[in-house]
C-alpha cells in the first residue's frame, strides 16, 4: 500500500510504513502526547491492550474487535436467497471477516432443505488464485492460520459435530499455487451452543448449523455471546424481521441479506466486540470533538 501511494503521490509527500515488532511500536503511539486519537481493529486481547495503553494518557479510543456473530434462518424465508446469503456470511474472503455470520440458526421446519442445499453450494465453491474470474475462495493469510483453523474443525468433531462437507487442506490443481495455504469450505451439522466451535471466532471458511424453533429462543441463544458486532435475519415477515433485528445485541444487522457494506453504512460493534463506529457520518462523531459556544450580544444580568 505504501509502494503504491508512493508511485502516485503528487504533492511531494513521503509515505512511510511503521513495522510494529512486538508490542513497542503500539506502546509508542498510544501513549505519545501528539496522538489524540486511537483507531484499533484486530483481537479482543490486543484490543484490551490498546485501551490499557491508551488510558495513561486519557485518549479516545475506537475499537473493532473480534465477532462470532449469529445468522438466523426463518422457514418463511426464501430459501434460494437465505442460502446465498449464508455463504456470503461465512466464506468470504476465506471466512476472515470479522462480522461473519458464523452461527447459522435455522427453524426445524427449514433445516432439511437448507442444509441439504448449502452443502451443494458450498461443495460448488472454485478455490484458487483469487485473480481469476471464476474463483471464489482464495487461500488463507499464513500456514499458522490455516492449521488453526483445521484444528477447530477438528475439535469440532471431536466434540460431536458432523463435518457435511469440506474442512481439509486443499491443493489447486495449478502447480504454482502448491505453497498456498487453501481449504475446502466447511460446513458443520448436528452443532451445540457449547461447542467450541460455535462459541469461538474461528476466522475461517467454518460454517455451525444450528436448529431451532421459536423466535424467543434464538433471540436467547443467538445473544448468549461475549461477542457483539453482528447479525442477521433470513424471512419474509418484515415485523419479525425487524423484532429480531431490535432485540439483537449487536452493532449492525443485515434482514434478507449479509455482508453488504457500503462505506455510508456505519460499522461497529459492541460487548467484547468494541465500541466507536467506523464509515458513514457517524463515524465523525469519533474522530472530532464538539465544542459548545456561548455568545452574549447584550448586557449580562448578574445575581451579584
Amino acid at each position: 500500500i505504501v509502494d503504491l501511494c508512493q508511485q502516485h503521490n503528487r504533492d511531494g509527500g513521503e509515505g512511510r510504513r511503521l513495522e510494529d515488532h512486538g508490542i513497542t511500536t503500539g506502546q509508542f503511539l498510544c501513549q505519545h502526547p501528539d496522538v489524540a486519537k486511537v483507531s484499533f481493529t484486530g483481537s479482543v486481547p490486543t484490543g484490551v491492550k490498546i485501551m490499557e495503553m491508551a488510558a495513561k494518557g486519557i485518549k479516545p479510543v475506537t475499537l473493532e474487535l473480534g465477532g462470532k456473530s449469529p445468522l438466523i434462518i426463518f422457514s418463511d424465508c426464501v430459501l434460494d436467497n437465505a442460502v446465498k446469503g449464508a455463504l456470503m456470511a461465512n466464506f468470504l474472503t476465506q471466512g476472515e471477516v470479522c462480522c461473519n455470520g458464523t452461527r447459522v440458526f435455522v427453524q426445524q421446519t427449514a433445516l432439511e432443505a437448507f442444509t441439504k442445499e448449502v452443502v451443494k453450494q458450498t461443495q460448488n465453491i472454485k478455490i484458487g488464485d483469487p485473480l481469476l474470474q471464476d474463483t471464489r475462495m482464495g487461500a488463507l493469510i499464513n500456514k499458522a492460520h490455516l492449521e488453526k483453523v483445521l484444528s477447530f474443525v477438528k475439535q469440532a468433531k471431536e466434540q460431536g459435530a458432523e463435518v457435511l462437507c469440506g474442512g481439509d487442506a486443499f491443493v489447486p490443481d495449478d502447480p504454482s499455487l502448491k505453497n498456498g495455504f487453501y481449504m475446502s469450505p466447511c460446513v458443520l451439522g448436528n452443532c451445540k451452543d457449547t461447542m467450541t466451535c460455535v462459541k469461538e471466532e474461528i476466522f475461517g471458511p467454518v460454517m455451525s448449523i444450528l436448529p431451532f424453533d421459536t423466535e424467543e429462543e434464538v433471540l436467547e441463544r443467538a445473544n448468549n455471546t461475549r461477542f457483539g458486532l453482528a447479525g442477521g435475519v433470513f424471512t419474509r415477515d418484515i415485523q419479525r424481521a425487524h423484532r429480531v433485528a431490535a432485540g439483537l445485541q449487536a452493532g449492525m444487522c443485515f434482514i434478507n441479506n449479509y455482508n453488504v457494506s457500503p462505506v455510508e453504512l456505519p460499522f461497529g460493534g459492541y460487548k467484547m466486540s468494541g465500541f466507536g463506529r467506523e464509515n458513514g457520518k457517524a463515524a465523525i462523531e469519533y474522530y472530532s470533538q464538539l465544542k459548545t459556544i456561548f455568545v452574549e450580544m447584550g448586557n449580562v444580568e448578574s445575581v451579584f
